[in-house]
């Protein structure tokens, strides 16, 4: 898990980024340190097996005709997805600028915290309680954002 966290907080994202974490104790945001803690925090998973999830990572891309995006417009959208997909779970968020053309947030996070209650959801769930009610806070919060909006109709592919 510390090379996960590594890419997330190496050097050239530190300029003008940001890091949020939930449930993680301490000052030291260091790599080795926040992997300890998910590492810890997975002694509590309720039903163990050899092939567990341990780590989510959900990445936010930013259309890079929105242009820069201030680290308060990241933040809301960032606490926004975390209350909506995981909540009780320790997490750990950052952006990246400078390695794409693109803005993006990259979103990690395991089971619920001290719970050992597992966060995965169906695909179905993923749509209506995430996706739809995140692009819907998106588009009344930040209307600025318009390129980056998901346009869901068909395209001419799928119609032939």
């Amino acid at each position: 898990m510390e090379p996960i966290f590594e890419y997330l907080l190496r050097d050239p994202e530190k300029d003008g980024g940001f890091v949020i974490t939930k449930f993680v104790k301490g000052s030291d945001r260091s790599p080795k340190s926040l992997a300890k803690q998910f590492e810890r925090n997975e002694t509590y998973r309720k039903i163990k097996r050899k092939n567990n999830v341990v780590l989510y990572m959900d990445i936010l891309s930013f259309h890079q005709s929105d242009g820069y995006i201030s680290n308060e417009i990241l933040q809301r959208i960032t606490k926004k997805y975390l209350s909506l997909r995981a909540p009780l779970s320790i997490a750990l968020a950052t952006v990246h600028r400078h390695e794409k053309s693109h803005t993006h947030l990259h979103i990690c996070y395991g089971i619920e915290y001290r719970t050992g209650i597992s966060v995965r959801i169906s695909k179905n769930n993923f749509q209506n309680k995430i996706k739809l009610p995140m692009e819907q806070f998106q588009r009344e919060q930040f209307p600025e954002l318009k390129y980056s909006e998901i346009d869901h109709t068909n395209s001419k592919k799928k119609e032939q």
